[in-house]
């Protein structure tokens, strides 16, 4: 329900905010960095479960023209492990090649598909020589889809957007195969 919910208020969003606009001039290498909030659901050998959490998103890529873009995305979704070991925070993650389409001057979309991850968090490795599960990481296959919109124009070079993207990826873990799907929200900043 809330999902639907999310997904309504997304659009509702977006179409008060589309109007005809001319396209930018968007040519050459730009990157950039989303922040903001994901809700995951990991399906895991031994359980499965909900988690809402921080969610992160870096990207690199090239403006072919005023419509397309072709990026190498890294995005994130952190969860709550609580397998082999301690608790701890892990990151359900996809590094993908994507294609971004314009659909007109603000308003993108975009997908890829590429390498799922699970992998430690930095700032939660505690001990990484006596629990050698600290710095594991796991790879599989992941997709991700997103809907973004510009609001704000600092000038030609930096621009702000809000996403809503949606990721699958499956991996392999120590306890078994693991699928999941994480949706978030998240405000970005990109340098051109």
């Amino acid at each position: 329900m809330r999902l639907k919910l999310l997904i309504i208020v997304t659009s509702l969003f977006f179409t008060q905010l589309i109007n005809a606009q001319e396209q930018a001039d968007r040519k050459g290498f730009f990157f950039g960095t989303s922040l903001g909030i994901a809700y995951s659901n990991l399906y895991l050998p031994n359980n499965s479960d909900n988690f809402t959490d921080l969610g992160l998103d870096l990207e690199i890529g090239y403006s072919l023209n005023s419509k397309f873009d072709l990026m190498l995305t890294s995005n994130v979704s952190i969860y709550n492990y609580t397998g082999f070991g301690r608790d701890r925070k892990r990151d359900f993650g996809i590094l993908a090649p994507t294609v971004q389409y314009w659909l007109i001057d603000r308003l993108w979309i975009q997908g890829g598909v590429g390498l799922g991850g699970d992998n430690p968090v930095f700032w939660d490795i505690k001990d990484p020589d006596n629990d050698p599960f600290e710095i594991r990481y796991y790879a599989g296959y992941g997709a991700i889809v997103a809907i973004g919109y510009e609001f704000f124009e600092f000038n030609e070079h930096i621009n702000m957007d809000i996403k809503f993207r949606a990721m699958y990826r499956n991996v392999t873990l120590q306890e078994g195969m693991s699928s999941g799907i994480s949706y978030g929200i998240l405000l970005g900043i990109n340098f051109r």
